[in-house]
């Protein structure tokens, strides 16, 4: 029994010079677009690049910006850095959920102890930075008592608990 490996029928080809020109006007055009309060960092904006180049040159590539990648297909490491990026920014320490148990070690101290996340607001500035508050409740009575709101980040620690009815 003769084992036969399976080709591709086309080879993988890098962006062309043209491609990148296209997608880095499309993409300033894009960012040109957003409201002007919204103020994306730097490090955002590298992040969306990648995903967009592939978004875009697959467009070009194929006539639509459907998945497929049927007649010219980028090298798999364009899509492997774009998701790898995504990856690491989507897992990196977004702090604890709405329903998370966390212990709290803000500067109220006679206000130490464990708490449920009941609310979060995130705002960006001016620079588009974003900063996030937490409100934190206790369940007492079968129902959420908020104890504490405007906490940062830096005064919870999210705990494995998540609340469950």
């Amino acid at each position: 029994m003769s084992m036969t490996s399976i080709e591709p029928a086309h080879r993988a080809i890098p962006a062309t010079e043209g491609e990148r020109e296209q997608m880095e006007a499309a993409f300033r055009a894009a960012l040109e677009q957003l409201p002007a309060n919204t103020g994306f960092a730097h490090a955002v904006r590298e992040l969306a690049r990648p995903l967009f180049k592939s978004g875009w040159i697959s467009g070009v590539r194929t006539g639509h910006t459907g998945p497929a990648l049927a007649d010219v297909p980028l090298p798999p490491y364009t899509f492997g850095t774009a998701l790898a990026n995504l990856s690491a920014a989507l897992h990196a320490d977004s702090g604890p959920s709405i329903g998370q148990l966390v212990s709290y070690h803000g500067s109220q101290e006679c206000c130490h102890g464990r708490y449920w996340v009941t609310r979060i607001k995130r705002e960006l500035d001016r620079r588009g930075r974003e900063s996030v508050l937490y409100s934190l409740s206790e369940y007492r009575n079968g129902a959420f008592v908020t104890a504490l709101t405007g906490v940062h980040a830096e005064s919870v620690t999210a705990l494995p608990q998540h609340w469950q009815m």
